[in-house]
């Protein structure tokens, strides 16, 4: 599952404030572009899912990790109030950049850390079928239950190693449509529940990899955005084939250019990276190349 490892980073980060959706599937569907049905695709989900693992991991390294190492830099552009009178309704761009890694070791312990000049400023773990938000400030973990777990059910799956498609959701659609006039490969996939988005895939027919990502997010004040990710300018990473830069959307006012800046195979991490504050974890300041 490398090719959705940037795309995924955003969405686990998010989750801990998305709560059940709302939207009707007529609206899902109308968000999501797939009203167009597009063409019938040449191949099955199956031949797809193998064209897919040969261009991103061709020697299966990815695929018998036994735990790795995602590092990025995120820059953040988002349109800020400049004061509170809603007659003017004034803006400004605000910019934000910090880092973000993912560690990840199997069955499926994985912990993402942001850092904002090398200091954590949030955490999320997920280990035996559980997972929680994490301050590191104050060493203080909240438990994350109800949908809001299942969805992180489904984004540790997607970055897990042993995981297709096919391990991750109940039901997979494919058609074919044109996106800047290239030929792409559209895989609708759903989950069991329904109360999850659909993901939609776009795989370049030509080369497999994915070149686009789009689902629903939900805010807690209960509004919806379009999350769209664009991976790009894909790169071989512990001989795997990465995207080094994805940019990223949420609704109109907020975008991310992901920059890859470290992608390790089989490292070693101490079972204290995967312990809740309860057990006394002390997250310290990051090392920097």
């Amino acid at each position: 599952m490398t090719r959705f490892l940037s795309s995924v980073l955003f969405l686990f980060v998010c989750c801990a404030m998305l709560p059940a959706c709302k939207l009707s599937d007529a609206e899902i569907e109308e968000m999501l572009g797939l009203n167009d049905p597009g063409e019938p695709a040449d191949l099955s989900v199956e031949q797809l899912i193998k064209h897919m693992e040969a261009a991103t991991d061709p020697e299966g390294k990815f695929k018998n990790a036994k735990s790795y190492i995602l590092r990025q830099v995120i820059v953040e552009e988002s349109q800020k109030d400049v004061d509170d009178n809603p007659f003017t309704q004034r803006t400004r761009a605000a910019v934000d950049q910090y880092e973000s890694e993912i560690k990840f070791r199997k069955p499926d312990f994985e912990r993402q850390i942001s850092y904002r000049n090398g200091e954590p400023f949030s955490s999320l773990l997920f280990k035996e079928g559980r997972a929680w938000t994490i301050d590191p400030k104050k060493s203080k973990a909240t438990e994350i239950t109800g949908h809001q777990l299942r969805l992180f059910h489904v984004f540790n799956s997607f970055s897990h190693p042993n995981n297709n498609l096919e391990d991750v959701f109940s039901n997979i659609e494919i058609s074919t449509v044109y996106l800047s006039a290239a030929r792409h490969y559209r895989v609708v996939c759903r989950c069991d529940d329904v109360e999850i988005a659909p993901y939609v895939m776009y795989v370049n027919a030509n080369t497999f990899v994915t070149t686009k990502m789009e689902t629903i997010l939900y805010t807690d004040d209960g509004q919806e955005f379009l999350y769209v990710a664009r991976p790009d300018r894909f790169e071989k990473r512990s001989g795997v084939l990465m995207p080094t830069i994805t940019k990223t959307t949420i609704g109109e006012d907020r975008h991310e250019v992901i920059l890859l800046r470290e992608f390790e195979l089989n490292v070693t991490f101490s079972d204290d990276v995967f312990q809740v504050p309860e057990e006394k974890i002390k997250i310290g300041r990051r090392k920097t190349d």
